[in-house]
């Protein structure tokens, strides 16, 4: 059997057309390569500068946090002097939402608390937190917000029906605060904000003891150490 012979003519335009497919290939091939290239090496956002380096990600933070706080629906008039020791975990790096860049922190916190006004004298506690930090621009403030719950151990007066306190040792907390960070340099910040708590130890006191649930407002301060 013979087989059919090749146009030279054809053969040099397909040969021709394979090199100009294989070039643009190699053309299509180099862009993308440097198009995921400085995508891995785009700048993240910072509360320092709002950009800063891959290198200096950082995905623990350590703070302390210092909070005066003032109960506002008891004739107790409870003060609380709150000291707080927080451990954050930034799992992901910072997500872009359009002009919005959000930071965000699974936080667990450990309090202390001494109660200068009221029927106890201290509250000791953890908890879990979720925190959110925005990035002003490229300034070094940052607004934040953070909420969660836990609980603790407070020296409640159990015997005395009538005093408006916690009802019993063992009671829940709630609390939340929002404010503004200032990013020292890249691994120091601070903040001031506002923050609430509520305790309360859900009913569990009942019917022995009335279960008063306490709200208190007030400043809190902090600082922390990103590493």
């Amino acid at each position: 059997m013979q087989l059919p012979k090749l146009d030279p003519a054809a053969q040099e335009t397909r040969t021709v057309g394979s090199g100009r497919y294989r070039s643009r290939m190699r053309i299509f091939l180099i862009c993308l390569l440097l198009l995921a290239t400085r995508a891995l090496a785009e700048e993240i956002p910072s509360e320092k500068s709002g950009v800063v380096g891959p290198a200096k990600y950082r995905h623990w933070e350590v703070s302390l946090e210092t909070a005066q706080m003032v109960g506002v629906d008891n004739r107790n008039r409870y003060y609380f002097s709150t000291q707080m020791l927080n451990l954050a975990w930034e799992p992901f790096r910072p997500l872009r939402l359009g002009p919005i860049r959000l930071r965000h922190q699974l936080m667990g916190t450990f309090f202390a608390a001494a109660i200068l006004s009221g029927p106890e004298s201290y509250y000791f506690g953890g908890g879990l937190q979720l925190r959110l930090i925005v990035p002003l621009g490229d300034s070094r403030f940052s607004l934040y917000g953070n909420s969660g719950g836990g609980m603790g151990i407070a020296d409640a007066n159990e015997a005395d029906k009538d005093d408006l306190g916690l009802g019993q040792d063992f009671t829940f907390i709630l609390l939340a605060a929002a404010g503004v960070r200032y990013a020292i340099n890249d691994q120091w910040s601070a903040w001031l904000g506002g923050m609430w708590h509520h305790l309360s130890n859900n009913d569990l006191s009942e019917p022995d003891k009335r279960n008063t649930g306490l709200d208190e407002f007030g400043v809190v301060l902090g600082a922390g150490y990103s590493f």
